[in-house]
């Protein structure tokens, strides 16, 4: 199989800091960027305002408004956690280094009515921030989805045992929970090079017919990588790049269709001939009930269970550099 390697430029220059882009805390999506589709509406009750029941992922306002960066919220569960299995086998190559919990720390799994953090899946890799509870600020070392709902991993500070923690967070407590600069920077670049995963396999598979069958986003610094079926020419190579970069000087837009899931009429992941899956289904673990779309204006759509940034014209150009 052919890799084809992609590296995200700001403003022509390589790399992939978010520095380098001017995101404030005080930008939001635009309005229309989160739609629930007729005949869903049921969805808009699926928000949780209480600490009756949590958001289901699908929902969560940070894939409403990927730009939102505090989120306030009520407590729906708190528990210890139980240290984590030891991993079997050999670890995914060229995949995101994902943050690990400390041996010796004392760790919160934390459900909320809704969050701004982002839990782990889909090919792109857990938030990190902080909850601010009863002024205290809490480290969240990483989110993840279990099931349709969001968990923070919530480390214990201070000299206080666990129990004395839940305390902090009991059911009903209200909290806000915050990307910090840490957390908003690793945030812009995944969701950046998220969105251009999107728009090169939208271009290899309508250009030249070359269906992405997996992508891996990388660790900073190391690129990003699509997998197609075969090589590429170096005049492929520079019509895939030109076609990508002017799409993105042009601004298109980026917006999210929800609706209710129906497994049911969902159609099955394509196979090569070779048996190989083309790109990712949902996975069979979900719960939450919600089938999100991401469109590319003019370019793409694809089911996506992520988040992807508005685009700013000038924001990102797709370079894809060599063949592996």
């Amino acid at each position: 199989m052919q890799t084809l390697c992609a590296t995200a430029l700001i403003f022509g220059m390589s790399g992939r800091r978010s520095d380098s882009v001017t995101w404030t805390s005080s930008m939001v999506a635009d309005s229309d960027y989160h739609r629930i589709l007729p005949g869903s509406d049921a969805l808009r009750g699926w928000i949780s305002h209480s600490d009756k029941y949590s958001t289901p992922v699908g929902l969560l306002a940070c894939q409403r408004d990927p730009l939102l960066r505090r989120h306030r919220a009520f407590v729906v569960s708190s528990s210890i956690s139980a240290p984590p299995p030891q991993p079997k086998g050999k670890t995914a190559k060229k995949s995101v280094i994902a943050p690990t919990l400390p041996s010796n720390a004392v760790i919160l799994e934390v459900i909320l009515s809704d969050t701004c953090l982002f839990p782990e899946g889909g090919g792109q890799p857990t938030d990190t921030g902080v909850i601010h509870a009863d002024g205290i600020t809490w480290p969240v070392l990483k989110v993840l989805r279990h099931g349709g709902s969001a968990v923070h991993y919530v480390q214990v500070v201070g000299e206080r045992t666990a129990e004395e923690a839940l305390q902090f967070f009991s059911t009903g407590a209200q909290v806000e929970a915050e990307l910090d600069d840490a957390g908003w920077e690793r945030r812009v670049d995944h969701m950046t090079l998220h969105t251009s995963q999107h728009l090169l396999s939208a271009l290899l598979e309508t250009k030249l017919q070359l269906p992405t069958l997996s992508w891996s986003l990388t660790s900073y610094p190391s690129p990003c990588y699509v997998e197609v079926p075969r090589g590429m020419t170096v005049d492929e190579i520079a019509m895939i790049q030109r076609e990508a970069n002017n799409l993105v000087f042009e601004g298109r837009k980026v917006h999210i269709e929800a609706q209710e899931l129906d497994r049911e009429s969902l159609a099955p992941v394509e196979k090569t001939e070779a048996g190989r899956a083309v790109g990712r289904g949902l996975p069979d673990d979900y719960t939450g009930g919600v089938h999100r779309v991401v469109f590319i204006d003019g370019v793409d759509k694809n089911p996506f269970m992520l988040r992807n940034p508005p685009p700013k014209p000038e924001q990102l150009a797709i370079v894809p550099v060599a063949s592996h």
